[in-house]
């Protein structure tokens, strides 16, 4: 091939890759003129705003730094909202670990009926979280609920038993529906993790005469480790925004109080809108970094060196 022809080649390939650069630029716009205007744009105007006093109460925003950060650490009621959630978050995501793992490995197993199963499974993820909480509402009943009627037949005295008079029994209680809810998504992704493990090693292990208890261990968990950041990340991430839960079981009682229900408050109820604001970013910058830890821990696991 002549110099000429392969000059016009590496030109017309050179035109080629400049035409989908741009096409590429042109298709992913709308995407990222979205994002800036939905996601970015907002939590930036946020930020700033967070550093003003903005209280319509008060005339004026004047710009007042970290204040409004630092009232937040001798705030009691935030404090106590900080370690309702930091107790919802460490349940939570035992709970949906232990019993996703367990879950998806059973629905693994299974090779009657896997799908129907599944799909009863994902019911309460897909339904609203609204409706889940109301309906655990009528369960937690002390008049005709389904759990003081069930304690009774059994024989123990439950009867019109309230379970959100005590602190301890309300955290626990609105936990189990938080997990209740989404972890159905955590059982979706470790199986995902589990379907994709070929069958033979599994054979070859048992051929070496390795047991159940040491295949888990030694080769199925290590092989979902992957799947199973992405589960520990959003479910660390969804306990941390709990909101619905909490409002609909128990309200505004500071016993149950999670950190989202104390942003509500302090924007919507005391018109603190400014201490609103910075107790929302600093959430927002807890769940990034909880993400940024799992994420960074997938990509450590799954990149190729």
């Amino acid at each position: 091939m002549s110099a000429t022809a392969l000059s016009r080649a590496e030109a017309e390939r050179g035109s080629g890759a400049r035409n989908d650069a741009w096409l590429g630029l042109v298709l992913a716009a709308p995407i990222v003129a979205t994002m800036i205007g939905l996601v970015i744009w907002p939590v930036i105007a946020t930020m700033w705003q967070s550093l003003h006093r903005v209280d319509p109460m008060q005339a004026g925003t004047p710009f007042v730094g970290l204040s409004n950060y630092t009232a937040l650490f001798t705030d009691k009621n935030a404090l106590t909202a900080w370690a309702n959630t930091l107790f919802y978050v460490v349940l939570a995501v035992t709970l949906e670990t232990v019993g996703g793992v367990a879950a998806a490995v059973l629905l693994n197993r299974l090779t009657i009926g896997r799908r129907w199963l599944l799909a009863i499974v994902i019911l309460p993820w897909a339904l609203p979280g609204v409706v889940n909480a109301i309906v655990w509402q009528w369960i937690y009943n002390p008049s005709h609920g389904l759990l003081n009627g069930l304690l009774t037949a059994i024989g123990f005295d439950f009867d019109r038993h309230v379970w959100f008079n005590d602190r301890s029994s309300a955290l626990i209680l609105v936990t189990v529906v938080h997990v209740w809810r989404t972890m159905p998504l955590t059982v979706v992704i470790v199986l995902a993790a589990l379907q994709s493990i070929p069958k033979d090693i599994y054979e070859a292990a048992r051929i070496d005469g390795a047991n159940r208890f040491q295949l888990f261990r030694m080769m199925t968990l290590p092989l979902i480790r992957s799947g199973l950041a992405i589960a520990l990340a959003q479910s660390t991430v969804t306990a941390f925004n709990l909101f619905d839960e909490v409002w609909i079981l128990a309200g505004s009682s500071l016993d149950t109080r999670s950190i989202l229900v104390q942003v509500y408050l302090e924007a919507f109820q005391n018109l603190r809108f400014s201490r609103g604001m910075a107790l929302s970013v600093l959430v927002m910058f807890i769940s990034l970094a909880v993400s940024l830890v799992f994420v960074s821990r997938v990509y450590r696991e799954t990149r190729l060196d």
